[in-house]
């Protein structure tokens, strides 16, 4: 659940139904503090309630099944908590957090993992999962009005986790099963791109100013960093072992990954995507949450059942708080950063015309055809000056493959460009940003086609195979 909104958001008002008991240890009525966050304990059915300033867990709500689902969500006003009953009860359940009564429950055909809801508050993003290795899955989309369902999407398979982008507009999720991650229009409620990125894909990120978003690849000990305007993988950046979850911090300065096998959360730099810092949690680290002023930092702990609060100034641990069985989500993703509309630009996803796709044997081709106003802060592009493109085109390549070394599969021989004359020419400069074995990134030099009125490009492959891409002046 990576949903990012505004404070002081719009009030929910639930319709208010005759709802079933929840055995819980609170009196009736008594309304939860305003520091409080919640985490589904999937092992055993329960949501514990953590007071975060208190550093200890003040409260249990026992949801009556023997699972809880790994996402979770909490509305606007804090009023009403969204959990699941995972893949044992296959149902949706709106909780009030004062009376902790069930409200209404919303059954599906496959396992609730996971939840997310818009910055408005008026959708639900339910991420629906056979199984990890089992075909199948969808999201959907429930109104938190009545919790009724609105529409089911076809993401890639096994969608895991759920990421809003600042503004609602897009859906992000994390498809496990065929190593892939879905963009949903939310307006539409369609697939709008679908990016490879490594393996096993649990989790997904947005930063508030829509820049990057970030996967969490399980079996490949790695984040892929997209860009979201392009929406290309530009980065693979090395986690610990078994990255699980991703969340960025409040200020958008860092992203937080918690490794499941290295019992650990990487601390990455959002800027230039360097590893800042590796801390000690406790056994098999699982999600990352934040305190919405950014001074704390809180992870889950799927073996030893805790969640530790890390300081994130210095970067210790300092208080380890027990909960329930096999720990997920913390509710305090839903409020990573409190940014304005105003100050954030939502990516377009209309196609680009200097984008174009093709793909060359098992590899998705990308390639962008650059101008200066492109360059920017983007790491990728810090061999490129401005006076470059006086006399030359450049173009941007991403290669993008499920599994395989694709790093050596393009060089000076294998692509050219058409130039003025007709006659095809490779480029006078060709270099390799990224050589990530799934994802390698280039930068292509050309003599500069401006007068042509479409300039066309071929890429070869090492078994004849070849790719044209075109552009239209």
């Amino acid at each position: 659940m990576k949903n990012i909104y505004r404070w002081g958001g719009v009030l929910l008002f639930l319709l208010l139904v005759a709802g079933t008991w929840l055995f819980v240890k609170q009196p009736e009525g008594k309304a939860a503090p305003a520091s409080v966050f919640y985490v589904p304990n999937a092992g055993d059915g329960t949501i514990s309630v953590v007071d975060y300033e208190q550093g200890k867990a003040v409260d249990t709500i026992k949801l009556g099944t023997d699972q809880a689902s790994h996402g979770i969500a909490l509305s606007l006003d804090q009023k009403v908590l969204y959990v699941g009953t995972g893949f044992d009860g296959k149902t949706l359940i709106a909780i009030d957090t004062k009376t902790k009564k069930k409200i209404k429950e919303l059954a599906f055909d496959e396992g609730v993992h996971g939840i997310d809801i818009s910055p408005d508050g008026q959708n639900l993003y339910v991420s629906l999962n056979p199984g990890l290795g089992k075909t199948g899955g969808k999201l959907a989309i429930v109104d938190t009005a009545n919790l009724n369902l609105k529409s089911m999407v076809e993401t890639g398979e096994g969608p895991a986790h759920v990421a809003v982008t600042a503004d609602g507009s897009q859906v992000w999720t994390a498809n496990v099963n065929d190593d892939t991650i879905s963009i949903v229009d939310a307006t539409t409620a369609k697939v709008v791109k679908t990016i490879a990125v490594g393996k096993v894909p649990n989790e997904v990120a947005v930063m508030p100013d829509s820049r990057y978003a970030f996967a969490a690849n399980v079996e490949s000990n790695t984040v892929s960093v997209i860009d979201m305007k392009t929406m290309q993988v530009i980065k693979d950046i090395e986690a610990g072992e078994a990255p699980h979850g991703v969340t960025v911090s409040p200020d958008g300065k860092e992203l937080w990954v918690s490794n499941n096998k290295s019992n650990d959360v990487t601390v990455i730099n959002t800027d230039n995507f360097r590893v800042l810092a590796t801390i000690s949690t406790g056994s098999y680290a699982n999600h990352v949450g934040f305190s919405p002023d950014g001074v704390w930092a809180f992870v889950s702990n799927r073996q030893s059942n805790d969640i530790v609060k890390i300081n994130r100034e210095d970067r210790k641990v300092v208080a380890i708080i027990p909960v329930g069985s096999e720990p997920h989500e913390i509710s305090l993703e839903d409020i990573i950063v409190p940014v304005q509309a105003s100050n954030v630009t939502a990516p377009d996803i209309s196609p680009d015309p200097s984008v174009q796709e093709g793909t060359l044997g098992s590899a998705q081709i990308t390639v962008q055809r650059l101008k200066a106003t492109d360059l920017g802060n983007d790491p990728n592009f810090t061999d490129i000056k401005a006076e470059d493109f006086q006399q030359n085109d450049i173009y941007g390549i991403s290669l993008a493959a499920h599994s395989g070394d694709i790093s050596d599969l393009l060089n000076e021989q294998r692509i050219s460009l058409q130039g003025l004359n007709g006659k095809y020419v490779s480029p006078s400069r060709l270099v390799s940003v990224s050589n990530d074995s799934h994802h390698p990134f280039y930068l292509a030099w050309f003599p500069k086609t401006e007068q042509a009125s479409q300039v066309e490009m071929k890429i070869d492959g090492p078994n004849g195979e070849t790719v044209s891409l075109s552009w239209s002046e």
